[in-house]
């Protein structure tokens, strides 16, 4: 089925203004699929224009979402409709949004599970080797996990990014805001194996820091992702974890453990690029419970009886 004229003209408008607004490509393509995937279901039987759909069809939507795909894809497509409807709002296509008085489907919590760190050895074990890729494969993962920095802020990096000085990273992140990560010796010494192991690459002179191998160019963030995917997969995290490794795990796994520690929560944001304080407390969820046992285990309150 095609998108109706109407629909498809103002959803062009719209990513034209989200690019404007400088949002990044990933939150572009969220919204402009949601609108899209929404503008095909209302006309499914009857023409609609994008002025015509109201509370039922957005509701029949989302329910549909979460029956066929999940609750958490069918939040996020409520969420992006709730934008759309402001642009409309914006362009002056109507006067109110449908959803006004609606209220976001409820998302079962899923606590994310944290990469034991005797797994996490048994990957960097399967990268042990003075090779190229064995190198950059060790540095990419010691990064993640030391970092918790986003799979696109990583993969663009750029050799002048690099500040061994102060053992950093500069990294570009969403709404383009640059920031300034610090990483640990273990990581820097892996960093610097891997750079000079680079040298002998043949794009060695290009700016972005991680390479294909057998001299290809730049690795893409997918070309990361399958990356870690094969690591993970060589010593059984799939089997054992439930999900295959994949840079996100680096970043809750850093969470956990900086606030598990000790570290402070507004820290935290800075270091990761968080401005709501709703994130750490997401994130931190498994070291709130495992801060709670300990506290537990100190109060001993049994013993006293």
């Amino acid at each position: 089925m095609q998108l109706p004229h109407d629909w498809a003209s103002l959803i062009k408008d719209w990513e034209r203004a989200l690019k404007a607004e400088n949002k990044s490509d990933r939150t572009i393509g969220i919204y402009t699929t949601a609108a899209r995937d929404f503008g095909l279901w209302v006309n499914r039987e009857d023409d609609i224009a994008p002025d015509e759909a109201g509370t039922h069809e957005v509701r029949d939507f989302v329910a549909h979402l979460i029956e066929r795909t999940s609750p958490g894809n069918a939040n996020t497509n409520y969420r992006a409709l709730q934008q759309w409807f402001k642009f409309l709002i914006i362009e002056d296509e109507i006067e109110t949004s449908p959803m006004v008085n609606m209220k976001p489907p409820y998302v079962p919590e899923k606590p994310v599970p944290i990469v034991p760190d005797d797994m996490l050895k048994r990957v960097l074990e399967s990268c042990k080797g003075k090779d190229f890729q064995s190198r950059r494969d060790t540095a990419l993962i010691r990064i993640f996990f030391d970092t918790g920095a986003r799979l696109s802020e990583i993969a663009n990096l750029t050799l002048d990014d690099i500040d061994f000085n102060v053992d950093a990273v500069r990294v570009v992140g969403k709404g383009s805001k640059e920031r300034v990560v610090p990483f640990s010796p273990n990581t820097g010494t892996a960093l610097s194996r891997y750079l000079r192991a680079r040298k002998s690459h043949k794009l060695s002179e290009h700016e972005r820091v991680w390479l294909g191998i057998k001299n290809r160019g730049p690795m893409t963030p997918n070309g990361i992702g399958q990356m870690l995917r094969r690591r993970g997969r060589e010593v059984g995290v799939e089997a054992e974890m439930g999900r295959h490794l994949h840079a996100h795990l680096g970043r809750h796994a850093a969470s956990h453990h900086w606030q598990a520690n000790g570290g402070s929560e507004s820290d935290l944001m800075l270091v990761m690029g968080w401005t709501s304080p709703q994130m750490p407390k997401r994130y931190g969820k498994s070291a709130a419970v495992e801060r709670a046992h300990a506290s537990a285990r100190k109060l001993r309150l049994g013993d006293r009886f």
